[in-house]
This record gives C-alpha cells, structure tokens and sequence, in this order.
C-alpha cells in the first residue's frame, strides 16, 4: 500500500488486537517500511495441489489426500509421480507455469540484491525440473489462462493436478454441484486438495482507506466489518467457500466434520489451507518480484520449447529485466 495513496490503519484507530486473528503474511504485504499496516484483508490465499481423483485412483491406487500427498511431497517425489502420470497417459500439470509460483514462494533471497540482479537457486531448479517434464512429454510451455491450460477442467480430464488457492477452486474450475452441470470435473465433485511440494500463496485483496478521506468513521467501520468480524468471515468461507482470513473461524470450520467443499467431493481443505498459511513467509518479496518473475518465466519459454540455451535465456531474461528497471546491473 503507497505511502502517497493508503492511510496507517493505525490513523483510522484500528488497532493491533483487532487484527489479531489476522495470518501475519497478510498484514507483511501491506506494512511499510515505517512497520505502519495500510490495509486489511478478508482473505488468506494459502494455496496447494489440486488433483484429479479419478485419476489419482487409476495411477495411484487411491483418490485418498493422504495417498496422494506422499506421491508430490516434495519436488523429487512429484517429478517421479509425473513419470507414471505420462506413462498413464496423462500430464501430470497443463503447464510448467503452474509450478513457478511454488518455487518462486520459496526462495532464499530477493531478486535484486545491492543493486543487483540474483536469480535464486530454487527459481534454477523451476527452469531445471520444468526442462526435464517438458523433454519427457509430461507437461506443456501453455499460457497459463489459455483455453489449452483450462483444458484439464472439463471431464474426464487429462491433466492429473494444478496449483491453486480456494478462490481458483470456486470460481475459475468450473460449476459446483449444485449449479448447471458445465461437464466440468468441478461439478462432478471430482478434484481433491493436498499441501504438495511446499507451501504457498496465489492473491489476495486489501481494504485500504484514502489518504485524506473525509470519512474515516465510515472507512475504519467497513474495514474492520469486512475484514475482522467473526460473523461475517463464516458467512463469506460458507457461502463462497472462500479461504477467509480469520484464524479463529478457519480452526472452527476445520475442525466441523459436516464442512465440506462439494467441488472437492466434500473434502474440507481448512485445516491444511490454515496450516499452509502459517508457514508462509513474506521476508523476500520486493517491488521488482512481479517484474523479475514475469521476465524470467517469458525467457525461459524459449529454452524449454528448445529454441534456445539456458544461458541464451538468461541473456533474454536479463535484457528484459535491465528494461523495465534501467538502475539495476546484472
């Protein structure tokens, strides 16, 4: 939240203790570089590994969460799982843009450091994994929000996982069961949620109040309603069945057994959603990430379809970088 465009939460007379049951990641992306929060959020967008059940059953032997997640546990586990998903016939993602945001929520350090341009080691072993499934047929280059990467929503599917938060679940993959049948996989109740290889987030909206509002009062008033209110967190998780940003409510939901996500085939994802929001951690983020992270998944395209080296990648990714943000060296 700019300086020049959001007010201090703490101006409105919001408080610390009513923003307590906040996830602390949510509040790190809108704090300044005074420690002073510019907004509040009803979201918490921890995400996970969205997959396919009947084909989990086929090639795994089990649609079970528990089954699963020991196939795609870590990076290794998940590249072998890929294996038997093409053997199968099956792709294990529709694209290798589904996997960046996971590795690229995981990183040692920043993208630019003392001035300059660091391309982190788990963004290395994106480019490497993703090269290696490309080569072997057992995923794409696709954009992602193409109609070939949206694909894999409609039944039977052939495409075994994507990576998402519970807003990509109920808004993007298509009807519930209880809307007009769209011959999606989500209307058949046909997709299942697991942690994956590491935890992540994907999004999120902020309610910020404008730098000389003339109505405070009110401002603070829709914010903490819409943002801090028991009442109204369950209310959005149950209708919307949205990942609300409330850990008061999320424990209590995760904990009712009759909460379930119909398009999940009634799993309740709560608690692992929860857990996954907690460890996420917000230290590396920087005003360059989108730039840094839009550049290098655009060069790197060119080296997975084999029009290009590594390194000739790189360049490419570099010169991008050294365009959009002149300051910066190499």
């Amino acid at each position: 939240a700019d300086a020049d465009v959001a007010m201090p939460l703490k101006d409105l007379g919001i408080t610390d203790d009513e923003l307590s049951k906040q996830f602390q990641y949510t509040k790190d992306i809108v704090t300044d570089a005074n420690g002073d929060i510019r907004g509040s959020s009803w979201q918490a967008c921890s995400a996970g590994l969205i997959y396919n059940r009947a084909i989990a059953k086929e090639v795994l032997g089990s649609d079970d969460p528990d089954t699963v997640q020991q196939a795609v546990s870590d990076w290794d586990k998940f590249n072998e799982t890929a294996k038997k998903m093409k053997d199968a016939g099956y792709k294990i993602t529709a694209t290798v843009n589904d996997t960046y945001r996971v590795y690229s929520n995981n990183v040692s350090g920043q993208w630019v450091q003392d001035g300059k341009v660091v391309v982190d080691d788990n963004i290395k072993k994106w480019a490497d994994d993703s090269k290696a499934l490309v080569d072997a047929g057992e995923t794409t280059t696709n954009d992602m929000w193409s109609d070939e990467w949206s694909a894999g929503f409609q039944a039977p599917g052939d495409v075994f996982c994507y990576f998402g938060p519970a807003w990509l679940i109920n808004f993007s993959m298509g009807n519930a069961p209880d809307k007009d049948d769209d011959g999606s996989i989500a209307h058949a109740g046909g997709w299942g949620m697991v942690n994956g290889p590491q935890s992540y987030y994907w999004g999120g909206s902020w309610i910020c109040a404008a730098q000389g509002t003339d109505n405070p009062t009110l401002a603070k008033d829709i914010i903490l309603t819409m943002t801090t209110d028991d009442d109204v967190m369950k209310d959005i998780a149950v209708k919307d069945s949205d990942c609300v940003n409330n850990k008061t409510v999320l424990d209590a939901l995760a904990a009712d057994d009759s909460f379930g996500n119909a398009i999940l085939g009634g799993q309740n994802p709560y608690k692992m959603l929860s857990e996954g929001a907690e460890k996420i951690d917000m230290s590396k983020v920087s005003p360059y990430d989108q730039g840094c992270n839009e550049e290098y998944q655009q060069s790197m395209k060119n080296y997975f379809d084999g029009n290009a080296s590594y390194d000739e990648a790189l360049d490419q990714f570099k010169q991008g970088v050294a365009e959009k943000y002149p300051e910066l060296s190499e």
